[in-house]
């Protein structure tokens, strides 16, 4: 049997979910609030196990998990651990990393999910897999919109991405935050590309 079609896809979402686990925890662990550290924590735990799933799959259909293949949604991860592993505060790091999953050009934003399926050869076991990461992934992005929400109305109201952060982040901090953007930018773009 020869290399599935949609293997790049598996191993992009294995390395990338991993690293996803990586800076949910760095945050959790970072954070006073507990609600928001629950939720962080919750993510964090999803992200890891479709790490293991998709690597699971890959090893099911006969191949290793390969970072260096993996398209690297995280352009500077340590950057970005830096980040939320910062004295900033969630309130500061939200309105910043909010902005990394705004639509750029104020249209309707899309789902980077919308393609995965357009790929007729994938068998049924991968297609569950991937139904469920997906709906999941989903409910995931919905419980950090809630939680983010409710700790910028924690810290007096949502502030506009162009707002200037509180006094509590340093230029350093600032420059981190402004990585960590990048860098998420980057991974919906490469969702996107992966459809």
């Amino acid at each position: 049997m020869g290399k599935p079609s949609y293997l790049p896809l598996l191993n992009t979402i294995a390395v990338n979910e991993k690293k996803g686990e990586i800076f949910l925890s760095a945050w959790a662990d970072a954070t006073d609030d507990a609600d928001l550290e629950a939720t962080l924590r919750f993510v964090a735990i999803r992200e890891g196990e479709h790490a293991w799933a998709f690597t699971k799959r890959m090893c099911e259909l006969g191949h290793a998990v390969s970072e260096e293949d993996a398209y690297q949604v995280f352009r500077d991860f340590d950057g970005l651990l830096d980040c939320v592993c910062s004295n900033a505060s969630d309130a500061d790091k939200i309105a910043l990393v909010s902005g990394a999953t705004g639509d750029d050009d104020g249209g309707e934003r899309k789902d980077p999910f919308s393609r995965f399926f357009e790929d007729t050869s994938i068998d049924p076991d991968t297609g569950a897999l991937l139904g469920r990461y997906i709906a999941e992934e989903r409910d995931s992005g919905r419980r950090l919109q809630a939680a983010y929400a409710a700790v910028l109305e924690k810290a007096g109201g949502r502030q506009d991405n162009g707002a200037a952060p509180s006094a509590s982040a340093s230029a350093s901090e600032l420059a981190d935050l402004k990585a960590a953007i990048k860098s998420l930018k980057k991974e919906v773009k490469a969702l996107k590309r992966l459809q």
